[in-house]
């Protein structure tokens, strides 16, 4: 996926992305489902918004809060970490061969980077009467974990039994 600061050249990009992944005979007419994580910012109702006139694409739509998008709460983070990481510990996460980006190579270096910095992040209280935060992130020194959340919530969409 790419990301720019322009949201209009942003949703241009993404519109170029599905037609790459749309190359493929393979992959011509399939359905794509769009999992945005929804955040502040209502990411994932701006990509609903501006994207969805496309053919065969569909947004993920969250009918307990009504509203498109993967709610990312600390606790879909813990899961998606908790089975991220067994399925790596057990061999079972792969990334295929034909990466549909415009720089793959440059894709797959991001996504180690990210996977290698992305942890557990422990915050002292400020003073007595707070509380010790744990969260988890990738974003040390300036650095993004935008593929490794990517790489997280497919996985965690890919499981049949995820939590809810």
């Amino acid at each position: 996926m790419y990301a720019c600061e322009d949201p209009s050249k942003h949703f241009a990009l993404f519109a170029q992305h599905v037609a790459m992944i749309r190359q493929d005979p393979a992959w011509m007419l399939s359905h794509i489902t769009v999992f945005v994580e929804r955040n502040l910012g209502f990411e994932a109702e701006h990509h609903y918004r501006e994207l969805r006139h496309m053919e065969n694409l569909d947004f993920y739509y969250d009918a307990q809060s009504e509203r498109h998008g993967i709610l990312t709460t600390n606790e879909v983070k813990h899961s998606m970490v908790a089975i991220t990481n067994a399925m790596l510990k057990e061999g079972r996460v792969s990334i295929v061969d034909r990466l549909v980006s415009r720089d793959p190579a440059l894709l797959r270096a991001r996504l180690k980077e990210q996977l290698q910095v992305y942890s557990y992040q422990f915050k002292k209280a400020h003073n007595v009467l707070g509380r010790d935060a744990v969260a988890l992130s990738g974003k040390i020194g300036g650095m993004k974990d935008d593929i490794v959340i990517c790489l997280q919530l497919g996985i965690l969409i890919s499981t049949p039994s995820r939590p809810r």
